[in-house]
């Protein structure tokens, strides 16, 4: 009964926005530079892991092994819980932490709409992908087939054409405006 209520939702969003705030906040030098704040944040950090850690334990025990499975979005959070758990001693994988603001997607209802929607039209996504990579070749192959010895010739200044690989350079350059200013 305590994990339905909107309020006890409301609290650990709450905290999951407190915490990643917190995160980013430690980023800064007058947090790393400061050995007494450093430690503070790394407490603090701590509690609110444990915390989270007894919200996955409580939904656990509440929904059941099979309830909580069906649920790949409290799976997700679980799977963030122990991924904290697990990077919590090195120093260097202790950045991806972080990832604990994603638990943000699976508590708010409109982010959490806009990921089903986005892995919903991820198929077609692929065809429109493919569909590009298709056009990206037939006219790189026929540039390269036209303007192939140009930069020989003295007539360009770098060799935008003369393998299949400068003229996928010189299309991708082209088709993001990179370095054509």
């Amino acid at each position: 009964r305590l994990l339905n209520p909107q309020p006890f939702a409301n609290f650990i969003l709450g905290l999951i926005v407190i915490n990643s705030i917190m995160m980013g906040i430690a980023t800064f030098p007058f947090v790393k530079d400061d050995d007494d704040l450093r430690y503070k944040f790394d407490l603090v950090d701590q509690i609110f892991l444990i915390i989270f850690t007894i919200e996955s334990a409580m939904q656990l025990l509440y929904f059941g092994l099979r309830g909580f499975f069906r649920d790949g979005f409290r799976v997700f959070d679980l799977l963030i819980v122990i991924l904290s758990w697990a990077m919590e001693g090195t120093q260097v994988i202790r950045a991806f932490r972080i990832f604990r603001a994603s638990r943000l997607i699976t508590r708010i209802e409109t982010m959490r709409n806009l990921v089903l929607a986005i892995f919903n039209v991820m198929p077609k996504m692929t065809a429109i992908f493919l569909l590009l990579i298709l056009i990206f070749f037939i006219f790189g192959v026929m540039f390269t087939t036209l303007f192939k010895g140009m930069y020989l010739d003295g007539e360009l200044t770098e060799p935008f054409f003369e393998s299949l690989f400068y003229s996928f350079f010189t299309l991708f350059q082209m088709m993001t405006m990179d370095s054509w200013s």
